[in-house]
């Protein structure tokens, strides 16, 4: 794991306080839960954007392309993969199959 020293302002450091007092966690593991959460949320926001693929967005989230679907649905994200995209797909893969 990496050291950071970082300057927040105080309504930050108050609100990374009241997480940590909330789930009962030291700070730095609420800090690093945060951090975790707003870049998540920042790559699904490219993700939405059509700015990455869904493959690279669950790459960059360490997790699997169901669990970066599943996380994006709870996030209220649509996928930009349209009816004609998923059918095109489905095409590809019969073709290889024969």
């Amino acid at each position: 794991m990496t050291t950071k020293t970082l300057r927040m302002p105080g309504d930050l450091a108050a609100a990374v306080h009241a997480v940590g007092v909330d789930e009962r966690i030291e700070e730095s593991t609420a800090m690093r839960k945060l951090l975790r959460m707003g870049y998540d949320l920042y790559v699904a926001e490219q993700y939405r954007a059509g700015r990455i693929s869904l493959r690279v967005m669950a790459r960059r989230m360490g997790k699997s392309l169901s669990e970066a679907l599943d996380l994006l649905q709870r996030m209220g994200i649509a996928g930009n993969v349209t009816a004609d995209d998923a059918l095109q797909s489905l095409k590809s893969l019969e073709r290889t199959r024969t």
